[in-house]
Protein backbone atom coordinates (compact mmCIF):
# COMPACT_ATOMS: atom_id res chain seq x y z
CA UNK A 1 0.00 0.00 0.00
CA UNK A 2 1.37 3.40 -1.00
CA UNK A 3 0.36 6.49 0.98
CA UNK A 4 0.36 9.95 -0.59
CA UNK A 5 -0.10 13.34 1.08
CA UNK A 6 -2.46 15.66 -0.79
CA UNK A 7 -2.09 19.43 -0.62
CA UNK A 8 -3.32 22.43 -2.57
CA UNK A 9 -2.51 26.10 -2.84
CA UNK A 10 -4.91 28.41 -0.98
CA UNK A 11 -8.07 29.29 -2.93
CA UNK A 12 -7.71 32.06 -5.49
CA UNK A 13 -10.94 33.82 -4.46
CA UNK A 14 -11.75 35.07 -0.96
CA UNK A 15 -15.37 33.85 -0.92
CA UNK A 16 -14.53 30.13 -1.05
CA UNK A 17 -16.24 28.41 1.88
CA UNK A 18 -15.66 24.76 1.01
CA UNK A 19 -13.26 22.54 -0.91
CA UNK A 20 -14.35 19.18 -2.29
CA UNK A 21 -11.77 16.54 -3.15
CA UNK A 22 -12.97 13.60 -5.22
CA UNK A 23 -10.72 10.54 -4.99
CA UNK A 24 -11.04 7.81 -7.63
CA UNK A 25 -8.70 4.84 -7.23
CA UNK A 26 -8.57 2.19 -9.95
CA UNK A 27 -12.01 3.14 -11.26
CA UNK A 28 -13.80 2.11 -8.06
CA UNK A 29 -16.63 4.17 -6.58
CA UNK A 30 -15.18 7.68 -6.04
CA UNK A 31 -15.01 9.14 -2.54
CA UNK A 32 -15.82 12.82 -1.99
CA UNK A 33 -14.06 14.51 0.93
CA UNK A 34 -15.11 17.96 2.15
CA UNK A 35 -12.73 20.51 3.68
CA UNK A 36 -12.95 24.07 4.99
CA UNK A 37 -12.61 26.80 2.38
CA UNK A 38 -9.11 27.77 3.50
CA UNK A 39 -7.75 24.21 3.76
CA UNK A 40 -4.44 23.49 2.05
CA UNK A 41 -3.70 20.10 3.67
CA UNK A 42 -6.15 17.66 2.13
CA UNK A 43 -5.10 14.54 4.01
CA UNK A 44 -3.72 11.28 2.71
CA UNK A 45 -4.65 8.94 -0.12
CA UNK A 46 -3.84 5.21 -0.03
CA UNK A 47 -3.43 3.21 -3.23
CA UNK A 48 -2.07 -0.16 -4.25
CA UNK A 49 1.04 -0.31 -6.43
CA UNK A 50 0.05 0.16 -10.08
CA UNK A 51 -3.40 1.63 -9.39
CA UNK A 52 -4.50 4.65 -11.41
CA UNK A 53 -5.40 7.49 -9.04
CA UNK A 54 -7.51 10.46 -10.13
CA UNK A 55 -7.93 13.43 -7.77
CA UNK A 56 -10.31 16.28 -8.55
CA UNK A 57 -10.49 19.44 -6.43
CA UNK A 58 -13.41 21.89 -6.62
CA UNK A 59 -13.78 25.13 -4.64
CA UNK A 60 -17.31 26.18 -3.66
CA UNK A 61 -18.13 29.83 -2.93
CA UNK A 62 -20.55 31.29 -0.39
CA UNK A 63 -23.36 31.28 -2.99
CA UNK A 64 -22.88 27.53 -3.61
CA UNK A 65 -21.21 27.95 -6.99
CA UNK A 66 -18.60 25.25 -7.72
CA UNK A 67 -15.41 26.08 -9.59
CA UNK A 68 -14.14 24.14 -12.56
CA UNK A 69 -12.23 21.12 -11.22
CA UNK A 70 -8.46 20.96 -10.95
CA UNK A 71 -7.49 17.37 -11.81
CA UNK A 72 -4.38 15.32 -11.06
CA UNK A 73 -4.02 11.76 -12.36
CA UNK A 74 -1.13 9.38 -11.72
CA UNK A 75 -0.23 5.71 -11.42
CA UNK A 76 0.73 4.75 -7.88
CA UNK A 77 4.40 3.81 -8.10
CA UNK A 78 6.78 2.91 -5.29
CA UNK A 79 9.75 5.26 -5.69
CA UNK A 80 11.00 5.07 -2.10
CA UNK A 81 14.22 3.04 -1.86
CA UNK A 82 14.83 0.73 1.09
CA UNK A 83 16.97 1.91 3.98
CA UNK A 84 20.73 1.55 3.62
CA UNK A 85 22.10 -1.78 4.84
CA UNK A 86 23.17 -1.97 8.46
CA UNK A 87 26.78 -1.93 9.55
CA UNK A 88 29.16 -4.34 7.84
CA UNK A 89 32.89 -4.72 7.96
CA UNK A 90 36.05 -6.20 6.55
CA UNK A 91 38.55 -8.22 8.57
CA UNK A 92 42.14 -8.99 7.60
CA UNK A 93 42.51 -12.77 7.68
CA UNK A 94 46.06 -13.40 6.43
CA UNK A 95 49.12 -12.10 4.60
CA UNK A 96 50.74 -13.91 1.65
Amino acid sequence: MLIYSVSAAPPVDGDVVQRQLTVDIAGEVPTVLTFAGDATNLGEVRADQGATVTLSLVDVDDAGNPSEPAVVEFVATDTIPPAAPGQFGVTLVREE
